[in-house]
């Protein structure tokens, strides 16, 4: 069972600093992550935070979350999860992801997504974040960092860096080889 701590505290977070609007619609995690006008993304990308450090917990790796929406018009923005091999979110994570964004009970999901993924809360959480240069970036990476930090993980904030780079980044933290290949490089 979830540590009830762990939890009050992401909820009372999301509750006061994060909240889900009323009027929000619902939204899906695809190949590029979430994508949305920046101003609608506060929750989602502190929910993200979230799935990271889950997801961070579940499988004792680092993940990364990148801000960003690439070649989308300037007012959007966007943010994706990268899995501890470097590569995208597994499937059934980007499930989860899209459950707990689109959640009305909110503490009922996060509890069931924790419960259905066997997540250990009180286990350690690594997350390397990102971002891009559009101006409202910084301001969604902070709403990440609040997610992530929420649930007890570590953040580790790289600043501006293309998305390529973090996956680089996030491979080289999981693996012999990528941690080897980080130190002549990084």
């Amino acid at each position: 069972m979830a540590s009830a701590n762990v939890l009050e505290k992401a909820v009372v977070v999301s509750q006061e600093n994060h909240p889900r609007p009323a009027d929000a619609a619902d939204v899906e995690y695809g190949t590029a992550g979430f994508r949305d006008l920046a101003t609608k993304l506060d929750f989602v990308v502190f929910r993200v935070g979230l799935i990271a450090a889950l997801r961070s917990k579940s499988t004792r790796s680092v993940v990364g979350v990148m801000i960003t929406a690439s070649h989308n018009p300037e007012e959007d923005n966007g943010v994706k999860v990268i899995d501890p091999n470097g590569g995208m979110l597994e499937p059934s994570w980007e499930v989860f992801a899209t459950e707990l964004v689109n959640a009305k009970n909110f503490e009922h999901t996060l509890e069931k997504v924790i419960k259905s993924a066997n997540v250990e809360v009180e286990d350690p959480a690594t997350v390397l974040i990102g971002r891009d240069t559009r101006l409202n970036s910084e301001q969604l990476a902070q709403s990440v960092i609040d997610g992530v930090q929420s649930l007890g993980g570590t953040i580790h904030n790289f600043g501006l860096l293309t998305t390529p780079q973090l996956h680089y980044l996030v491979r080289c933290k999981n693996t012999e080889i990528g941690r080897a290949s980080c130190r002549e490089r990084v």
